[in-house]
């Protein structure tokens, strides 16, 4: 299976571009060996689902990126990061499902460089101008994977 996590806060303006991104891929593309989901926010008993993946891609918005810029990022499981029940970093949730599971999907992030956090349910424009692209990188890390996604 092939696991794209979108991560943000739609109402919070830019927050909510990971989230954007998969419902988008989730609209326009299907596979039997992909599944999307969308959250607020990582928590730990996402590992358990990450466990089961030979892939995983998070996509979310970015402080350090120039507004508007995607960018892809190779992430690998921390050994020693903490997980909270409030928040949780990719790479501390790839540790956590490696520590508990043995499991070391392949993995990276799509991040996408923002600047809108105040309360709105619309993506700036730069932010909303770079979904194609974002999606375009998560639908070239899938196709490296699969077959089956086009």
């Amino acid at each position: 299976m092939q696991l794209v996590i979108g991560i943000g806060n739609t109402l919070r303006g830019d927050d909510g571009v990971g989230v954007a991104v998969a419902q988008s891929l989730a609209e326009q593309h299907s596979a039997p060996d992909l599944q999307v989901i969308a959250c607020q926010q990582l928590t730990p008993e996402l590992a358990a689902l990450i466990s089961q993946a030979e892939q995983v891609i998070f996509v979310d918005a970015s402080l350090n990126l120039p507004v508007g810029k995607v960018q892809v990022q190779p992430l690998d499981a921390a050994a020693e990061q903490a997980c909270s029940a409030h928040h949780t970093a990719p790479s501390a949730l790839l540790g956590l499902a490696k520590a508990l599971y043995g499991a070391q999907p392949r993995s990276a992030l799509v991040a996408i460089g923002a600047q809108a956090f105040g309360f709105s349910e619309q993506l700036s424009a730069p932010v909303a101008q770079a979904l194609p692209q974002a999606l375009h990188l998560v639908m070239g890390l899938l196709s490296e994977h699969s077959d089956e996604v086009p």
